[in-house]
């Protein structure tokens, strides 16, 4: 028996949703808008959720990252009468089971219903191979998008399917395909990393396929190809979507038949290697604009892992931080280094363009801007992340919170209430802007000493000044400073 709640402000598809389901004995539960959806979920074990889009308060679309992040991590239907091409797209990329139309056959709500609870039991089936099986020593996190991928990679692991592992650059494409390898039974054998975009075009296929004596100018003895190299192993094509066109052809046949010819030879050579690949390219789109084959496309996705960005997995940064502010102090000889909530804050206020990657590097940076400090704050990261930290946090009080302002953006979303007398009558111009630069200031001192714990040393770090400047700006503008 599982536990469903159907979400829908229409009392006629719930009736008809509830009469349908309870002849299978569920246990079914209802929500009639959004908040009520999330504040019932939050509290008990979902095993499934119908959810429908247009909702009093909200879009169902629009919680599915919040529906999804829930303990129970429920499979998620979604109903809805108003389809569309970007409403659809949205639900698969936040893992939607379903995307059904209004109106619908109770039939292919009840299969839906079925395969989905199918899909959820066999999760739980397979939830402790992770721990007990799967190396994913060097994968740090327990973000429910990053979970999601590891229990593909298992899946991945336990046969030997082709994979295709997509994401932005820096979500760690590499180590996925890595752990997926040693978790395989290729695992004995080697594991050969080709990075696609660092072939000489000249040369892709002598380096996949080797080549005889004098099969080109320079080829003075026979080579060994990487594919050959692969044998009984793991072949990872790293940026699959640079492989030019031409070799796209020749690599599509030797996945067809795991044999192939060295450039300049006439004997065909046999591998029985495991292909993982990686881009991140859309390699749809690419098919689309016939930049990539869209034979061998289908073929590198049997299964496909798409990773999270870092900003999508932020409780992952803790952890993340921890494990490589030790890794990297060992590395560079130094005793494991302190960080206080402060610290913590600035990396997970931005964003990480970068991804893992990009978190690596910084760490690395405020580690080594002070080597005998056995702490690190957050003056020692690299200055635009600090810059965030203060622009994402600061806030204009006008009786409330308003959104922090975005200096990179035209549209800050800063609101300044300005005093009667410089509107009735309307005061001149100039005289306004200073008043205005006056505030903004003082509300920049402000949030810059509490970041900083009062801490004039860190507090003129952030700002870029000098503490006599700093001073002279805290005394003009009658900021409180407890030092």
């Amino acid at each position: 028996m599982a536990n469903i709640l159907i979400v829908d402000d229409d009392p006629l598809i719930r009736t008809l949703l509830i009469d349908s389901l309870t002849p299978l004995d569920h246990s079914l539960m209802v929500a009639e808008t959004l908040s009520e959806c999330l504040s019932v979920i939050s509290t008990g074990k979902f095993d499934l959720v119908l959810l429908d889009v247009n909702l009093p308060d909200g879009s169902g679309l629009d919680a599915l990252p919040d529906i999804r992040r829930v303990v129970s991590d429920p499979e998620v239907i979604i109903i809805t009468g108003e389809g569309d091409a970007a409403g659809a797209k949205m639900a698969i990329e936040h893992e939607a089971w379903d995307y059904i139309l209004k109106p619908f056959s109770l039939e292919k709500i009840i299969l839906s219903v079925g395969r989905a609870l199918e899909f959820r039991a066999s999760k739980q089936i397979f939830t402790p191979a992770p721990d007990s099986v799967f190396d994913r020593s060097n994968i740090i996190g327990t973000s429910p998008k990053l979970t999601a991928c590891l229990y593909q990679a298992v899946q991945c692991a336990g046969s030997d399917a082709d994979v295709l592992i997509t994401g932005p650059t820096g979500t760690g494409k590499e180590l996925f395909a890595s752990a997926i390898h040693q978790s395989s039974r290729q695992k004995k054998h080697n594991f050969i990393v080709v990075d696609c975009a660092a072939l000489p075009e000249q040369l892709v296929e002598s380096v996949l396929f080797g080549n005889v004596k004098g099969a080109y100018t320079g080829a003075d003895a026979p080579r060994e190809g990487l594919v050959k190299k692969a044998d009984n192993g793991t072949l990872f094509l790293d940026e699959i979507g640079e492989l030019p066109l031409s070799i796209q052809k020749k690599f599509l046949r030797v996945l067809q038949e795991r044999k192939f010819k060295p450039v300049g030879g006439t004997d065909e050579i046999r591998s029985n290697f495991r292909l993982i690949s990686a881009t991140n390219r859309d390699l749809h789109q690419m098919a689309e604009d016939n930049e990539f084959r869209r034979d061998l496309l289908f073929r590198i996705r049997t299964i496909h892992i798409q990773l999270p960005s870092l900003k999508e997995c932020r409780e992952d940064i803790k952890p993340l931080s921890l494990h490589y502010i030790h890794s990297l102090c060992t590395h560079h000889g130094l005793e494991t280094k302190g960080f206080g909530p402060e610290f913590l804050d600035a990396l997970e206020s931005y964003d990480w363009p970068g991804n893992t990657r990009e978190l690596i590097r910084s760490l690395e940076q405020a580690i080594l801007a002070n080597v005998d400090s056995s702490m690190i704050y957050p003056n020692f990261l690299p200055p635009h992340i600090r810059l965030h930290q203060i622009q994402s946090s600061l806030k204009i009080k006008t009786g409330s919170s308003i959104p922090a302002p975005d200096f990179n953006s035209a549209d800050t979303g800063v609101t300044i209430s300005l005093p009667r007398e410089l509107l009735d009558p309307i005061a001149p111009l100039k005289q306004v802007k200073i008043y205005a630069a006056g505030e903004t200031e003082k509300l920049y001192l402000s949030r810059l000493m509490t970041v900083s714990n009062g801490d004039m040393e860190k507090a003129s770090a952030l700002a870029g000044i000098s503490k006599s400047r700093l001073y002279s700006l805290l005394k003009t503008c009658r900021t409180d400073v407890n030092e």
